[in-house]
């Protein structure tokens, strides 16, 4: 509980487990800023971390640090003296990193079947066959194009009709 006898304000960074997140600029009573400081950054958005400039070099920061932590984690995995409980943990992390996780759900259908899979169970009667045995079936010739008297010989080609409204 917080004695609330004392006269002065109480310091809530003093108690915070995060004391160097704490903005490093100064008010123009001389006082610290009280505001936390932004990922990557020593100072808070008022004083200048929504800058283009501080943005990049935070960015650039947390990236170094994260390529720190993932070797830190790997070192850690390989590392004989760790306990296997903590290489283990070490090693689901980096993989977790690295987007490779363990399958936790199963798919299952449970239903009817679908409409095509009862046609496909149904046609028995498909024959695979050639072109050539196609054609006989259909007694044209090896040397004849199907279709080839809708074409007109003149080179020329009309478009369909509109229907008239």
């Amino acid at each position: 509980m917080t004695d609330l006898s004392e006269s002065r304000p109480i310091d809530r960074w003093a108690r915070s487990a995060h004391p160097g997140r704490r903005c490093t600029a100064h008010r123009k009573t001389g006082d610290q800023c009280k505001n936390a400081a932004r990922l990557g950054t020593t100072v808070c958005d008022f004083h200048g971390a929504k800058a283009p400039q501080v943005k990049r070099k935070a960015r650039e920061r947390l990236e170094e640090a994260a390529d720190r932590l993932a070797r830190e984690l790997l070192r850690m995995a390989t590392d004989p003296a760790v306990p296997e409980s903590v290489r283990l943990s070490a090693i689901k992390d980096a993989l977790d990193r690295g987007g490779v996780s363990a399958k936790t759900a199963v798919e299952v259908e449970v239903g009817p079947p679908k409409p095509w899979e009862l046609i496909l169970a149904a046609s028995t009667d498909v024959v695979a066959g050639s072109r050539a045995e196609f054609r006989r079936s259909q007694e044209i010739s090896a040397d004849q194009q199907p279709g080839i008297d809708l074409v007109r010989t003149d080179g020329m080609h009309s478009p369909p009709r509109r229907p008239q409204k």
